[in-house]
């Protein structure tokens, strides 16, 4: 398995933005929502170590502008995220990951999500996992069928093992800092959606720069985020057809 260095190194960016989107409860859950509440179809964000962060919202809001889907954030750990100064801890940010970010702890709660989204009139929806947060999708695509494909975005903590679990066919987005996944995407071609899996890489951006750790007011960094929210929305327009 390989993690991406990066992670464990890049501060957050601080901005002023503010989100469009609104916050609903789900028992004790937070999840923010944008893009229009009567929508068909959804995408479900994965944020990364930096939780709520103000720019995960405004990929969400950039997203749903531009598919005109319902995508939901939730906040799985409830605010209790790290912080700029656990940067550099290997050992603590592992350790936090595979207690709160681990498959089997988060799945009774994606699927609250994913019941509330079937209850408001989404009939299919798809994956956005940030860092640590696509390594959990493609797994889940394995085990809930009413989550039709992933885009993994820059990418953590990358296996092979979780290519040949995948359920659905999936979009590989990473950075200079992920690894190769020639073997990864070779794993996913032989599947029967192997011909919808795709990669995409964007070797002039670092870890993070669609999530906490991307600079919107920087125009490279918001050219190319833009760029991966188009590929994103083009592919789950793909994963949703006949759906």
């Amino acid at each position: 398995m390989s993690y991406s260095r990066s992670c464990c190194t890049i501060p957050p960016v601080k901005s002023d933005y503010v989100p469009q989107g609104t916050i609903e409860h789900l028992g004790d859950l937070p999840v923010y929502t944008v893009g229009p509440k009567d929508a068909t179809k959804a995408v479900f964000v994965f944020y990364d170590i930096f939780g709520f962060h103000v720019n995960t919202k405004q990929f969400c809001d950039i997203l749903a502008k531009n598919c005109g889907w319902k995508v939901v954030l939730p906040d799985f750990f409830r605010g209790d995220y790290l912080v700029p100064s656990d940067l550099g801890n290997r050992e603590k940010i592992m350790g936090w990951v595979a207690t709160k970010g681990n498959t089997e702890a988060l799945t009774p709660e994606v699927v609250i999500v994913q019941d509330y989204l079937k209850a408001s009139g989404v009939t299919a929806a798809a994956f956005v996992g940030f860092c640590w947060g696509a390594k959990i999708a493609v797994q889940l695509t394995s085990t809930l069928p009413f989550f039709v494909g992933a885009s993994c975005i820059h990418p953590s903590f990358v296996d092979v093992s979780d290519a040949e679990k995948a359920g659905a066919p999936i979009l590989n987005i990473p950075s200079k800092d992920e690894p190769d996944m020639t073997e990864y995407m070779a794993v996913l071609a032989k599947k029967p959606f192997g011909d919808k899996c795709k990669l995409v890489r964007f070797d002039d951006m670092h870890h993070g720069f669609c999530a906490a750790r991307g600079d919107f007011t920087d125009p490279l960094n918001a050219k190319r985020a833009n760029e991966a929210i188009q590929l994103t929305v083009d592919f789950f327009t793909q994963c949703f057809q006949n759906k």
